[in-house]
């Protein structure tokens, strides 16, 4: 066999055994675990069935506070992050010299590690001793305003959420915007040109030529989003830690916490597979309205 064919054959079979091996193997011994109470540090495993998944679905309130706080963070995270991105994208596509300047501000929070990341932004959003709330006293306190008031923003359960959220905008919107920017720059200039000569304002314009024709992007934002956002861990964990009284514990927190803290190795699997049916059924169904979208 000549290298020439070696390569044909050997690369194509690498990759599947890749696949398989850190893929394939890893989600059914998943699978398999899933059934069983297990621990690796226990003797006594034993069979379960359908067991997990039962204590799951109807007796554990925090995988339910899981699911919620998941879906909370998913729909802030890209359904604003989504239009927000939008609109900048279309605004830095008529901006002139300082474009690049711009973009390299929005994208800048991309490059940096979301561990680390979350951490300063655990410690501006610090109640008593935070950037945030002292920055915002002393505006007041200097415009000769009523103090403002001090806002548990990490610590109580109607800000706990929104903080994480927001850090979410702030670290993924730059990926947003030059994905939906480049998409936008693709647009024909001859057809807004068009437009323009048979009257139609910019605002038409935008819902009527430009959002059509980069609908592709649009989908790949929301879906990439919508997976990402259910496997968010880091931000609640460094920011919130998960609280308070579990207000901000996300799915993948829960499977780590109650893997690795209290050593339910099985009940952890279980969580992962009906995480992983979940983000299953989600882009099934977002595909499909996308195809549905297309044929339109």
């Amino acid at each position: 066999m000549t290298s020439k064919n070696a390569f044909i054959y050997g690369a194509p079979i690498l990759a599947g055994a890749f696949f398989l091996i850190w893929y394939v193997l890893p989600i059914g011994w998943v699978l398999w675990v899933s059934f069983w109470d297990y621990s690796p540090i226990s003797p006594n495993n034993a069979p379960v069935g359908l067991e997990n998944y039962r204590e799951a679905l109807f007796q554990d309130h925090v995988f339910w506070a899981a699911v919620k706080n998941t879906a909370y963070f998913t729909f802030g995270n890209v359904v604003l992050g989504t239009i927000m991105a939008l609109l900048i994208a279309n605004g830095l596509s008529r901006l002139g010299t300082l474009r690049r300047l711009a973009q390299t501000a929005y994208f800048m929070p991309t490059l940096f590690s979301i561990v680390a990341a979350a951490v300063v932004w655990e410690e501006i959003f610090q109640p008593r001793f935070g950037i945030l709330n002292n920055g915002l006293y002393y505006l007041t306190d200097s415009l000769g305003l009523p103090p403002f008031p001090e806002i548990g923003w990490t610590t109580t359960t109607d800000w706990s959420m929104p903080t994480v959220i927001l850090f979410g905008l702030w670290k993924f919107l730059g990926i947003r915007i030059i994905i939906l920017l480049a998409a936008i720059e693709a647009v024909p200039r001859d057809l807004y040109e068009a437009a323009s000569i048979d009257g139609v304002t910019k605002r038409q314009q935008f819902f009527h030529v430009t959002i059509p024709l980069i609908k592709p992007a649009l989908w790949f934002v929301v879906i990439a989003g919508i997976i990402n956002s259910f496997q968010v861990f880091e931000p609640m964990y460094v920011i919130t830690d998960g609280g308070p009284l579990r207000s901000s514990v996300s799915m993948v927190m829960l499977v780590a916490e109650t893997a690795f803290e209290r050593q339910r190795f099985g009940y952890s699997a279980a969580i992962s597979i009906l995480l992983f049916g979940m983000i299953l059924a989600l882009t099934a169904v977002l595909f499909w309205l996308r195809g549905r979208s297309e044929e339109r």
